[in-house]
């Protein structure tokens, strides 16, 4: 008998194709913001996702014959694995898919940050050409301060060091032997805020990172410093980044997530004319779409054909201690 499979989001047709090339599953596409209700959900044996599918205990309880749920994405905060563990649910997520993707956007918003790029647009479709109002600064010697040197951390130092910048970075559960391996300096994290010209988030969200840029951090932060959050929304306190941008305690932000997403359109970040945003487009590349749900299906054919896992939640990293936020 084949195995029922709800796909619940947009996957790739190559990998779709890559499923019914093995005869051996049952695909049945679903919304994943109406997941709960679908009347599939009670006999299905696997669930291929991304993060707009909410996996909680009460889904969970109606999934009577789920073996495996893999999300393609590389933060799984959509999903309970307290519960998934309860119920005895094989999880596994494609942790690498997008990380060159998620480095190149965080680089881009930077160089559009220290180019004054949008300012520079914008006075030019206005039939301004004023060369002089929106001058960039060159990059060389300059220091980046990254915070979480893990997958995409690292890729951004690669990044970074292309254009003989200084790296610093900030995170407590990597051995000294990596530091050395992406040429970056290992400093604490309130002196990479004070030394740092741009500084970058790339950190899970966990108890241990909401909000690990508050009102205190403001107080000593570098005043000419950049600001760029590609990782979750909250790693920022936006309230505490408000006040900052109205006292010019720093040169502007870029921000690629938010507390709350879609962005409320009252949001005061919108008044900031130094302030760049875009969608949560980080991992929304044609290639990073591809490679996650390649990935993904890949997993989901070993996981029902020899019972092989790989990447599977929650993950064996030194970060990870249970610490997920409470499930929302």
């Amino acid at each position: 008998m084949k195995k029922k499979i709800l796909v619940c989001d947009r996957f790739s047709l190559e990998s779709l194709h890559m499923m019914e090339a093995q005869d051996y599953f049952e695909i049945i596409k679903v919304d994943p913001l109406t997941l709960k209700e679908s009347t599939h959900l009670s006999t299905a044996e696997g669930l291929l996702i991304r993060s707009r599918a909410l996996i909680n205990a009460d889904l969970l309880k109606q999934a009577k014959k789920l073996q495996v749920v893999i999300t393609a994405t590389s933060g799984f905060d959509h999903i309970d694995l307290e519960a998934t563990q309860k119920w005895g649910i094989t999880m596994m997520n494609t942790p690498n898919a997008n990380r060159e993707s998620a480095a190149q956007l965080t680089l881009t918003l930077m160089l559009a940050l220290n180019q004054r790029l949008l300012e520079a647009h914008r006075l030019t479709k206005a039939g301004l050409w004023r060369q002089e109002s929106a001058l960039g600064s060159e990059l060389a010697d300059k220091t980046w301060g990254i915070v979480g040197l893990g997958r995409i951390g690292s890729r951004v130092a690669e990044l970074a060091r292309a254009f003989k910048m200084n790296i610093i970075a900030y995170d407590p559960y990597l051995n000294d032997e990596t530091f050395e391996r992406y040429h970056a300096s290992r400093v604490s994290y309130e002196e990479l805020l004070k030394l740092a010209d741009v500084v970058s988030f790339h950190v899970p969200k966990t108890k241990e990172t909401y909000k690990m840029l508050n009102a205190s951090h403001f107080e000593y932060i570098n005043r000419e410093v950049f600001l760029v959050n590609t990782s979750r929304g909250t790693v920022i306190d936006e309230e505490s980044l408000v006040k900052a941008l109205e006292n010019r305690w720093i040169r502007g932000v870029a921000l690629d997530v938010f507390e709350k997403e879609p962005l409320p359109r009252n949001s005061k970040l919108l008044g900031f004319p130094e302030v760049i945003m875009t969608p949560h487009v980080g991992a929304y590349t044609e290639d990073a779409f591809l490679r996650a749900s390649e990935e993904a299906v890949i997993k989901l054919i070993h996981f029902f054909r020899d019972g092989t896992t790989s990447d599977t939640l929650p993950p064996k990293s030194a970060w990870y201690n249970g610490s997920q936020p409470s499930f929302l």
